[in-house]
């Protein structure tokens, strides 16, 4: 799973109103975040396979960031932070660690066999073996929680332009993972998608923040 994991945030957001759109779009990706900085550390391992198909990575060392274990470990901690540091009320903080936790999950359904449960035995249902059928799962995803939430935001006018656009762009970056070009190097790869992961949570307080309670103006 690539940008379908924002999906999770906008499922939370459907869900959760009142949680900060640009926390959980932070939260849907940052297990990746730790996964990118712990790989240039040379911490957790990953190599570049051409004949994979989907996606090029080769998933074999990653125990700290996607095992099953770790993944509990994250949300709990999500879940400190989001009371501690932005003082969400315990639903929201929920939301926040619920979609932390859902990384995994909906990493089980594409990944090939290397996501561990502890740091022994590895799973993955590998749709990732099948591009196409995986790509319309990451759009279908993506569209329909974005329509969740639109709806239950109550949105119109300008705000929901905005959400129209975030999520077009998701629409778009997906896209171009999917189908675009061999990368020329591990780093090539992983640093432009790292720069994404903190750029969308950007977006989203933009989105929500001259777009939210402007929306649900216009639309009352």
């Amino acid at each position: 799973m690539l940008l379908g994991h924002y999906s999770s945030a906008f499922a939370a957001k459907a869900l959760v109103p009142r949680v900060p759109l640009w926390s959980v779009l932070l939260a849907a990706q940052l297990v990746d975040i730790f996964w990118v900085l712990l790989v240039l550390g040379g911490v957790e391992h990953v190599r570049l396979v051409s004949d994979l198909p989907s996606n090029p990575l080769d998933l074999y060392d990653m125990p700290y960031t996607h095992s099953l274990v770790a993944t509990v470990a994250w949300s709990l901690l999500a879940f400190a932070a989001a009371r501690r540091a932005l003082g969400l009320e315990r639903l929201a903080a929920s939301a926040v660690a619920a979609v932390v936790a859902s990384h995994w999950l909906l990493d089980l359904v594409v990944h090939r066999p290397d996501l561990p449960i502890g740091f022994g035995v590895k799973v993955g249902l590998a749709m990732w073996n099948y591009p196409v059928p995986a790509y319309l799962l990451e759009i279908v995803l993506i569209v329909a929680s974005a329509v969740l939430a639109v709806r239950a935001n109550t949105l119109a006018g300008r705000a929901l332009t905005r959400w129209v656009a975030l999520t077009g762009g998701l629409v778009l970056l997906q896209t171009g993972a999917s189908f675009g070009p061999f990368p020329s190097s591990l780093p090539a790869m992983i640093l432009p998608a790292f720069l994404v992961y903190l750029l969308i949570p950007c977006l989203g307080a933009f989105v929500e923040r001259w777009g939210g309670a402007e929306g649900r103006a216009e639309a009352r």
